[in-house]
C-alpha cells in the first residue's frame, strides 16, 4: 500500500485502467504484488467507471462540452436575451457579467434561436453609426440555420476545432445530438482553454505514472 501513498487523483484515475490492472495482476515480480494489491480493490474502467460512485468523479482525460459547460460563468448569470429588446440592453448585461455573447431567444417563447456577441454590436451598430436603443437584437444576432453548436458529448478537441473553422468565440450546446435537440447552455473559448488544460496535465501525469510503474517493476529484486 506505501507503493502508491504519494499518488495523486489522475495517477490513481490512471492506474485503473484495464491494461494497467491486468498487467500488474499478471506479473509474478513481488514488486507488482504491491500494486496488485491495490488494483484488486479499484474497479476496472473500459472507457468509462464501472463503480456507479466513481461515475460522478470528473476525469480530465475524457473532457467533452459538458465538463466545460459546468465549469462556465454562464451557469451561474442569466444568458438569454429576447430578440425584441433593445441592443444597448445587451451590451448592459454583457459588461455587468464580464462576458462577450447571449443566447438570443424567440419573443415571448424563451426557446433559444440565435446569439448575439459583442462583434455583433462593433461591426453591425458602433461601426455603422447605428443607435443601439433603436436597433433591436432581431437585427443583428446569428440564428439557425447558421448558429454553430456543439452536443453534451462532443469531445472538448472537437469543440475547439468548431470554433476555429467557423472564427467564433462561443458555442451554444445542445442536450443531444439531433442538430434540432434544445439549447441547454453556451460555452466560451475560455473555457474550453480550462478544459484543455486539465486535459493536459492529466495525459503528462498518466504518462509521467506509467513510466514510474515499469522503472518500479524493472528494477531489481
Amino acid at each position: 500500500i506505501t507503493c502508491t501513498a504519494s499518488a495523486t487523483p489522475h495517477t490513481m484515475l490512471a492506474r485503473t485502467s484495464a491494461a494497467a490492472a491486468r498487467a500488474l495482476r499478471a506479473s509474478p515480480s513481488p514488486h507488482a504484488r504491491c500494486f496488485s494489491s491495490v488494483a484488486e480493490k479499484i474497479p476496472v474502467v473500459e472507457g468509462g467507471f464501472s463503480d456507479p460512485k466513481l461515475s460522478e468523479i470528473p476525469n480530465p482525460l475524457y473532457e467533452t462540452a459538458q465538463s466545460a459547460l459546468n465549469s462556465s460563468c454562464y451557469l451561474s448569470i442569466d444568458w438569454k436575451i429576447s430578440e425584441d429588446k433593445p441592443v444597448i440592453e445587451a451590451i448592459h448585461r454583457m459588461v455587468a457579467n464580464k462576458i462577450g455573447a447571449l443566447a438570443v431567444t424567440g419573443e415571448g417563447d424563451g426557446v433559444v434561436k440565435g446569439i448575439v456577441t459583442e462583434r455583433d454590436y462593433l461591426n453591425k451598430v458602433a461601426f455603422l453609426g447605428k443607435n443601439s436603443s433603436e436597433t433591436t437584437i432581431s437585427e443583428i444576432s446569428t440564428s439557425f440555420p447558421n448558429l454553430v453548436t456543439v452536443s453534451r458529448e462532443n469531445p472538448i478537441d472537437r469543440c475547439m476545432e468548431k470554433m476555429l473553422a467557423a472564427d467564433v468565440r462561443h458555442l451554444l450546446v445542445r442536450a443531444e445530438k439531433d442538430k434540432n435537440s434544445e439549447i441547454v447552455g453556451m460555452i466560451s473559448v475560455k473555457d474550453i482553454v480550462k478544459c484543455n488544460l486539465a486535459k493536459s496535465n492529466a495525459q503528462k501525469e498518466r504518462l509521467e505514472s506509467i513510466i514510474i510503474e515499469q522503472q518500479f517493476l524493472n528494477s531489481p529484486i
